[in-house]
């Protein structure tokens, strides 16, 4: 792995036009103030009820245009963001989502029905951002054959390749400093604390400099297979986001 210091990735999940806009205005104001270039990952046809917080905002779709044209990356963030399938996926975090398990031919249906729609709204979805971290490796091989072949997700220090696509680790859920390595910090407008606004903000005071682009990562980082070492990260975190998911609800009996 390089010997760099670390670099910060910062995604932005559950974006659509019935999200918590207030919510959503307060990191939009630090991605302009810090010259930030985000993963902005789009919901192409919100049926969540859970991501419906406003009325639809007319304005959404022209947001995502703009922080797209100075550098942000849209992702494609599953279809409708219902999920109702209990497929195991690649990434075993949740026991349902919307792709892992479902048959291919209707994964190919939504995401051909997901790009479209972005892409009328004049937006190029470039990395697959899976609701619930849920794919399969039937998602895989639908979104290589509609050309996005880079995903946001997995456990590792750094990028890799398997199954034939580019992948860009996403492994922290808040601003953490680290050493070496590539870390994507994955946030949830919606659900998002004035205290976690703070806590990002004052991260970027500190380490703006270090952020990079989904851009930059695709031209300044190898790609290697992935190794025994990412393996055993990928275990090992996993290990402790269930250990720390079972001490909550044993906190909350």
């Amino acid at each position: 792995m390089s010997e760099r210091p670390a670099q910060y990735l910062l995604r932005f999940d559950d974006l659509c036009a019935t999200m918590d806009r207030a919510r959503w205005q307060r990191y939009s104001q630090l991605i302009q103030r810090f010259g930030l270039c985000p993963i902005l990952a789009v919901v192409p046809e919100n049926r969540d009820p859970d991501l419906e917080h406003d009325p639809p905002d007319a304005g959404f779709w022209e947001g995502m245009r703009r922080l797209e044209a100075v550098g942000a990356t849209i992702g494609l963030h599953g279809y409708k963001h219902v999920c109702a399938s209990n497929g195991r996926s690649l990434i075993p975090l949740h026991s349902r989502s919307e792709f892992a398990g479902a048959k291919e031919a209707a994964q190919r249906e939504w995401i051909r029905s997901g790009i479209a729609i972005l892409r009328a709204q004049r937006l190029s979805p470039r990395i697959w951002v899976a609701p619930r971290h849920g794919f399969d490796s039937a998602t895989l091989r639908v979104l290589r054959a509609e050309g996005i072949e880079t995903v946001s997700d997995g456990f590792a220090q750094a990028p890799f390749r398997a199954h034939d696509v580019k992948w860009i680790p996403q492994q922290l859920w808040e601003p953490v400093e680290k050493q070496s390595g590539l870390w994507t910090i994955c946030l949830h407008p919606n659900s998002s604390t004035d205290e976690q606004v703070r806590r990002l903000e004052s991260f970027l005071d500190r380490f703006s400099a270090q952020f990079t682009s989904v851009d930059r990562v695709l031209s300044e980082w190898p790609f290697p297979q992935r190794t025994a070492a990412d393996r055993i990260f990928h275990a090992r975190l996993l290990f402790r986001i269930r250990i720390a998911r079972l001490r909550r609800r044993l906190v909350m009996r």
